[in-house]
Parts: structure tokens; sequence; C-alpha cells
């Protein structure tokens, strides 16, 4: 096992495919993987090394593209779509990114689903790991780790769950695994628009409903940061940022903030990053001289 002292942000999974592709779809996957696509042909070829570069092979893939208008978006998704038995490609009419979730759950064949955005990445243990958890820990709706920030921000993310702090904070990004009976109780994504915080929102409904999640203490997302992608363009806009907004503000003053989630304490990949520090004096001193050089988000800031 790794520490946080060892982690580097040239070691990005999903550089090169280290694993054959699969020639036979899998009858009964484990977990449906949900990737809305929408013109994602810039950084896709390293999301899909990392999906078949996954340690538990038995999972389907379900790419849902939006519509895309680039020609050359579709052909990349077509020509990776039959490289692999697992991958299922979806079309539907442009309608963002809720709609093009909600289809994936509605065609999805497991009891598991993970969402992953067409240029996110994830380590090649993060399926197991997260399956693992959610079956260790029956009462849990979904299975996390902590993340990675790249790109055009860098830092690593590992905050304690809180349900109090969902209300007006995001704290969790798309890094977990969900049970689809729980996704299909609270009605999946909101649809009333289509590009802006669908995932605070369903994290938010889940709490609504009393789910709580269980956090695996290392990191295994990488979240793709950019300064003119989708969210940072919606954003700017008054009226779709107030709407989301308001809809967010609805839904979190109906969450039991009391919620706790759970901390899993099972054996953990060998060769994963761990989060968990035993000293929180040790985590300061090494956040203030800042010896990684990097912005670590953590506990130490929540006050």
């Amino acid at each position: 096992m790794r520490v946080i002292e060892e982690f580097s942000f040239d070691e990005e999974p999903g550089k090169t495919q280290v694993k054959s592709n699969i020639t036979e779809s899998v009858e009964k996957p484990n977990i449906s993987i949900v990737t809305p696509f929408y013109n994602a042909e810039q950084n896709f070829i390293q999301t899909y090394y990392c999906v078949v570069n996954q340690s538990m092979e038995a999972f389907e893939w379900i790419i849902v593209d939006d519509e895309s208008s680039r020609p050359s978006a579709v052909e990349l998704l077509e020509e990776y779509g039959k490289k692999d038995a697992r991958i299922r490609v979806i079309h539907q009419k442009n309608q963002g990114q809720s709609v093009a979730k909600n289809n994936g759950i509605k065609n999805s064949r497991a009891d598991i689903i993970a969402f992953l955005d067409a240029d996110d990445l994830i380590e090649p243990f993060y399926l197991e790991i997260l399956y693992k958890a959610l079956n260790e820990y029956p009462d849990a709706a979904w299975s996390y780790t902590d993340l990675v920030g790249f790109g055009s921000q860098r830092y690593i993310w590992c905050k304690p769950f809180s349900a109090g702090r969902m209300t007006f904070n995001n704290t969790l990004v798309n890094a977990a695994l969900f049970r689809k009976s729980d996704l299909e109780e609270v009605g999946c994504f909101p649809e009333k628009w289509k590009h802006y915080d669908e995932d605070w929102a369903l994290y938010l409904k889940l709490l609504r409903a009393g789910k709580h999640p269980v956090h695996v203490p290392i990191i295994g997302f990488w979240y793709r940061r950019s300064n003119t992608g989708m969210q940072q363009t919606v954003r700017k806009n008054e009226n779709l940022r107030k709407q989301s907004d308001d809809y967010i503000a609805d839904i979190a003053k109906k969450v039991d903030i009391h919620i706790k989630g759970e901390e899993y304490e099972g054996k953990l990949p060998q060769e994963a990053v761990k989060t968990g520090f035993n000293s929180k004096e040790r985590f300061l001193a090494k956040i203030l001289s800042n010896n990684l050089g990097v912005k670590i988000i953590s506990s130490m800031y929540w006050h």
C-alpha cells in the first residue's frame, strides 16, 4: 500500500492499453458503466484504456451518444465501440447529460451502476474495490473513493462524507458505484435541464430518501478539470444557473443532515494510494510545508 507522499500526477491511468479486448459479451455483468458522450473524441481513448484495463472484467459499458455534431467524434465512437464486445453504443437526440445517463440506466443489465464521463479516468482496481465495498456494506446505497483533480486544476480531494456539507457543496462528483434499485427508487437523474449539477442533484435525492454511502479511503478516480467545459459554459448563463441553484436548494432543505456514511475497513488494493492518515498533525505539517507540491483538499479544511 502506497502513502499519499508517493503520489504523482505523472501517473495518470490509461496511458496505454495493457489488457486485451474481450471478444464475447458478458452474459451477466456485475456492473454497468454508463458514459454520456458528446463531441468527446479529444480524451476518449485514454478513458477507453482505463475501462478496458479494469481488474474486474465482468462489466458492460453503455456509451450514450447525445447526438454529437462532429463527424470525427461519431466515427471514433463507432470505431472503439466495436473493439470490445462489452461495449454498447446508444444514440439519442440531443437532450443533455441527465437524459443520457437515465437512458443508460434504462438499458443496463447489471444491479450496480457506475457513471464515467468520456474524459475522466479510473484506476485499474476502481470497479473491483467499489463493487467489493457495496457487497460488504449492504446498507450503503453507493460506494466511492477519493479523487484527483487534473488538467486546468491540480488537487487531491479527500474530504470526509458529510450530509450537511452536501447540502451546499457537491463533495463527491462522479467517483462512485450505485445500486440500481436505489437510483430507480429516487427517480434517477433530474431531466429539468441539460448540462448542469445533475450529479449533485442525484446525491441529494438519495440523501433525501435516507440513503447513505460507504467511503473507500484510496485515490481511485481522476476528474478532468477544464476552463472551457460545458459546466463552465452553463455556469456563466445566469438563468440556467439560477434554475439549477433553486432546484438544488429545494432538494437540500429536505435532507437529514445527520445521515452518516460508513468507512470501508476491508483489504485495499496493494497498488493503491491510501488517503487515510494516522496522525492529523503529520498530515497538516505536510500540507503546510507543501512537500507534495499540490493542494490537498482534506478534512483539515472542514471547519
